[in-house]
């Protein structure tokens, strides 16, 4: 069977819905207690700068900890790692008082907004899918054939689960988020007639 095939991306440029704080707790020392104690102590610093604001439950979310040995120059150490994770919506009022907090506990943190909302996907692939058809169709008539039924289509998600753009945290109360480029890729094949 002859065909045609033709892949087709979509591309849409989208408000984000969503910002993500990401907060890296990083503890280390030459004995394993202690550097559990120092990451315990940044969390719970943390913990306390974020306790006045009202976060609902998934708003705030925690990686858990780790604590692994490191040998540098011949000498073990101790490294400990946290990660805790605040997603809020992007007009929300909070934002100022968590970016208060993170600056009050001393954390390493940045800031991101995403488009958290895929509804946008479906509305890419079929605008895919209708380009896609109709260079086919320019093919078919500039090749002097005709245009059959479509045989297979495959489709890849180029961004995947949130399409993300990075903003300095500094800039967060200055400047609007810019908007963020999604697409949606399909390759269609039709048969010639």
């Amino acid at each position: 069977m002859k065909t045609i095939s033709v892949t087709q991306t979509a591309t849409e440029k989208f408000a984000p819905d969503t910002t993500v704080f990401e907060v890296k707790l990083v503890s280390e020392s030459k004995k394993h207690a202690e550097a559990v104690k120092l990451l315990h102590d940044k969390t719970e610093a943390v913990a306390q700068a974020l306790a006045g604001i009202r976060l609902e439950k998934g708003e705030l979310t925690s990686s858990g900890a780790a604590v692994s040995s490191v040998r540098r120059d011949g000498k073990i150490s101790f490294c400990g790692r946290a990660e805790m994770k605040i997603t809020l919506p992007v007009a929300d009022e909070r934002i100022g008082e968590v970016i208060e907090a993170l600056e009050k506990s001393g954390a390493e943190w940045t800031q991101s907004y995403i488009l958290a909302d895929n509804s946008h996907k479906t509305a890419l692939v079929q605008k895919a899918v209708k380009e896609a058809r109709e260079v086919a169709s320019s093919i078919a008539t500039a090749s002097g054939v005709k245009l059959g039924a479509l045989s297979s289509a495959s489709y890849a998600s180029q961004y995947g689960g949130g399409v993300r753009m990075l903003r300095a945290a500094s800039v967060a109360d200055i400047a609007e988020p810019e908007q963020i480029e999604a697409a949606e890729t399909v390759t269609c094949e039709w048969e010639i007639l």
